[in-house]
């Protein structure tokens, strides 16, 4: 008997399919590749995904105040425009207070007060002439010359600078008009 059970065991072992094994090596490799490949995932979801949306949100954040600076910088252009013509406009005007000033001290024979009427003139004018314009340059040059011309015949003779005062004045006035009216 033994002798038939042990073929018949034989006969059995042999009888039986055998399975092709995986080798134990790449086993591991395949569960490493797939446990990679999870945390790969997990780590997308986890970080990236909230990191896209964060950088979404600050991008539209900055296209939103880039939109608003854009806004402001062209608001303050034409702020600083409307400055520059307040500026030109008062100068203009503090020019032809002075020369009426100064013509009305004549007028009066207060001497001193002409003088500083003129003097505040001819500052003023001074400040004029960064802020004209080309085709405004000769007129500026002989309204300047106006009015050093008149300090010089108040000091000589006072009366004798009312008639340039008077030019000045109507110098002043018109140019007033040329930049400022309203049409």
């Amino acid at each position: 008997m033994d002798g038939k059970e042990s073929t018949r065991s034989e006969n059995k072992i042999e009888a039986r399919p055998q399975k092709k094994s995986v080798h134990p090596a790449l086993r591991w490799l395949m569960l490493g590749l797939l446990v990679f490949g999870l945390g790969a995932l997990l780590i997308t979801f986890a970080f990236l995904v909230p990191t896209r949306q964060k950088l979404d949100k600050a991008n539209a954040t900055v296209t939103g105040d880039t939109a608003q600076i854009t806004t402001l910088l062209a608001s303050n252009a034409t702020l600083q425009k409307n400055l520059g013509a307040t500026t030109l406009h008062m100068d203009v005007l503090e020019a032809l207070s002075g020369a009426r000033g100064a013509s009305l001290a004549v007028a009066t024979g207060d001497n001193a007060g002409a003088q500083l009427s003129l003097t505040q003139t001819s500052q003023a004018l001074d400040a004029l002439s960064p802020l004209l314009g080309a085709d405004h340059k000769d007129v500026l040059t002989a309204m300047q010359k106006s009015a050093a011309q008149a300090l010089i015949d108040v000091k000589t003779d006072l009366k004798s600078a009312q008639p340039e005062l008077d030019q000045l004045t109507k110098n002043l006035a018109q140019l007033e008009v040329d930049l400022f009216a309203n049409p």
